[in-house]
């Protein structure tokens, strides 16, 4: 038996039917039935897969999606259930596209959304890497997919109120040809902002030469590379320049240069120098901060006011700090050893001697006879005493270590 349905369902209030208000209720109730079943699917489906911070993380991700969910569920509940209710044609149609609209923004939100939860789990993935140039590309990702996802988005959206998305492209695409002939250098970036990310040549935190600029590597872009200088200065290097030009890493080098001439007095003597010399290869031996199997320091030559010890060797260090510490130690001890075998470091000096004094005689040195000027030469000579071929050491084991295929000293 079918029950007709009341008189009064048919009054009409405000030119609307009573059922029609009714409808509308229904509709109400239905998107909301609708909009926390999916939440709370979403929350079971969360819950048991996940636990502990992983949980807390999509718990905040959950909630996030809350507003698109209400807002898609609302729109295609009503595209579905408005024309049931028997309005207007006009009406209806309206209707229709603001419920359009709405699902449209709805389903924008929930992609943004899924975007935003994609790129936190990339982010926090990123951050237990060695890498971090990652963390730098995650958030260009997200604007980049964000921006697609609203240019498609809205396309959307002007299809359904009934404008002519075809030509609109049309028009795009020759404004958009004129605008890449108008902006290449822009283009140039991009292109070398890309190739940063995928051949990696620098790390956020690398300290780089390139493009005449020095400093630390703050963050990467598209279009440019910020670098923050010695002087606390932040440069934006454009990323077409990167592309063209040499970059020198220096943070990636694992072994820092340290090379520097000790000039000690003239008085100082052969074995006394010879001392010193070997004393200093002991003290870069027993730093464990200094690269053991490379390493030069000898006595280099005859200075204007000294003699001159060259010191070669590389410092193991992670960044400028570091080197400058393992530098004092070694520096210090250098001078401890100084110390303790009594030499003494020069400094320009000029040394004034007077000849002749007045009411004084002309005292002349002694020199050899031609025999003895001769004895004295062929003792250096091949079979003599005097001479050295080879470096005649004080103490054991304390030699230049030149064994290394990776560092060659230059001979300035």
């Amino acid at each position: 038996m079918i029950v007709a349905a009341p008189n009064w369902f048919t009054d009409e209030y405000l030119g609307i039917e009573i059922e029609q208000y009714i409808g509308f209720g229904l509709l109400a109730i239905a998107v909301t039935i609708l909009h926390f079943t999916l939440l709370r699917l979403i929350t079971i489906f969360v819950r048991r897969r996940y636990s502990g911070d992983d949980l807390s993380f999509w718990e905040v991700e959950r909630r996030r999606l809350n507003r698109g969910i209400l807002l898609v569920t609302a729109g295609i509940t009503l595209l579905v259930g408005f024309p049931m209710l028997d309005f207007d044609p006009e009406i209806e149609n309206v209707v229709n596209q603001i419920a359009s609209l709405v699902a449209a923004v709805g389903v924008l939100q929930v992609a943004y959304r899924a975007i935003d939860i994609f790129m936190d789990v990339l982010a926090r993935r990123a951050t237990k890497t060695e890498s971090k140039l990652d963390d730098s590309l995650v958030p260009l990702l997200r604007t980049a997919v964000r921006l697609f996802v609203t240019f498609v988005g809205l396309l959307f959206v002007l299809q359904n109120l009934d404008i002519n998305v075809s030509s609109l492209i049309a028009g795009l695409g020759l404004g958009g040809l004129a605008i890449a002939l108008a902006a290449q250098d822009t283009v140039r970036n991009l292109l070398g902002g890309v190739t940063i990310f995928a051949d990696k040549p620098f790390e956020v935190g690398d300290w780089v030469v390139v493009d005449g600029v020095e400093g630390t590597v703050e963050a990467v872009g598209f279009r440019s590379t910020r670098v923050r200088t010695f002087y606390n200065s932040l440069i934006s290097v454009p990323n077409g320049n990167l592309m063209d030009s040499g970059i020198d890493n220096m943070g990636q080098r694992r072994w820092r240069r340290y090379k520097t001439t000790l000039g000690v007095a003239y008085h100082t003597k052969p074995d006394q120098l010879q001392a010193f010399v070997e004393g200093i290869r002991a003290i870069i031996q027993a730093n464990p901060g200094m690269r053991q199997d490379y390493y030069i320091v000898e006595f280099h030559g005859f200075g204007a006011t000294s003699l001159d010890i060259l010191v070669y060797c590389f410092i193991d260090a992670e960044d400028w700090n570091e080197e400058l510490r393992t530098r004092h130690v070694l520096n210090l001890d250098i001078m401890r050893l100084a110390e303790s075998l009594q030499v003494e470091f020069a400094f320009p000096t000029q040394t004034l001697h007077i000849a002749n004094m007045p009411g004084q005689a002309q005292q002349l040195p002694d020199i050899p006879d031609r025999t003895d000027l001769r004895n004295v030469v062929n003792s250096f000579g091949p079979g003599g005493k005097s001479g050295q071929r080879v470096d005649q050491p004080i103490t054991d084991g304390h030699e230049s270590v030149l064994e290394s295929p990776y560092a060659q000293a230059d001979e300035g």
